[in-house]
């Protein structure tokens, strides 16, 4: 079993039944099968910061409108300029307007990012604190002339300090860093010459899992 909690696990059971998933000897109502990544929950196996991209490039490969193929040509590059760290380069102009304005509501707090400044400081702290260190484990994800929609099962690092209290019950060592697994809903708007107007990113709270980490995955 991975890292997601046993509520977690009974939940995708629960799922895979509706789904029309289980065997016939389990006595499950066999109902439509569904290509719906949250319902299936066929979760990777290990945390892979590659799969992310490796879905958007499948997606490009299967999207044949130029508009649409250049917003998520432009995603592919965020995703993995802002995993790799190199987040600056997401603000250039070739990428993003002048003024991005994103929306980020995570664990129980809403941030509101208007400008290059507030969003500059915004990705400097995710680099500064290693939670850039991230990636899906399932997901759908569609692009229309708006922009792109994902909905994962989302993992990202998280140093002991920026653990909220009551999320888990102590915090033995302040240099720990967690792997914490939540649900994602994110939408990027982007222009009709494919640039990023910004970000809508909505997760669950609270998260579905927290492990620490040992020194020797870091």
């Amino acid at each position: 079993m991975n890292e997601l909690s046993s509520r977690h696990v009974l939940l995708n059971q629960q799922r895979r039944v509706h789904a029309g998933l289980a065997g016939k000897d389990s006595g499950a109502t066999h109902v439509t099968m569904t290509s719906d990544a949250m319902t299936r929950l066929d979760l990777t196996p290990n945390f892979d910061v590659t799969y992310l991209p490796r879905k958007i490039e499948e997606l490009i490969e299967q999207t044949e409108k130029p508009l649409h193929r250049a917003i998520l040509k432009n995603y592919l590059r965020h995703a993995l300029l802002e995993i790799s760290g190199y987040w600056e380069q997401i603000l250039a102009r070739e990428l993003t307007v002048p003024e991005p304005v994103y929306r980020i509501a995570e664990r129980g707090q809403v941030h509101v990012l208007i400008g290059q400044a507030a969003v500059k400081a915004f990705y400097r702290r995710v680099a500064e604190t290693r939670t850039n260190v991230m990636a899906a484990r399932t997901l759908n994800m569609c692009v229309g002339d708006f922009g792109v929609v994902t909905e994962a099962v989302w993992s990202h690092m998280t140093p002991a300090a920026m653990i909220q209290p009551g999320e888990i019950e102590a915090v033995s060592d302040p240099q720990t860093y967690y792997l914490i697994s939540h649900n994602i809903m994110q939408n990027f708007a982007y222009t009709q010459d494919a640039k990023l107007i910004g970000e809508r990113v909505y997760t669950t709270r609270p998260a579905i899992s927290m492990r620490s980490l040992s020194p020797a995955m870091l």
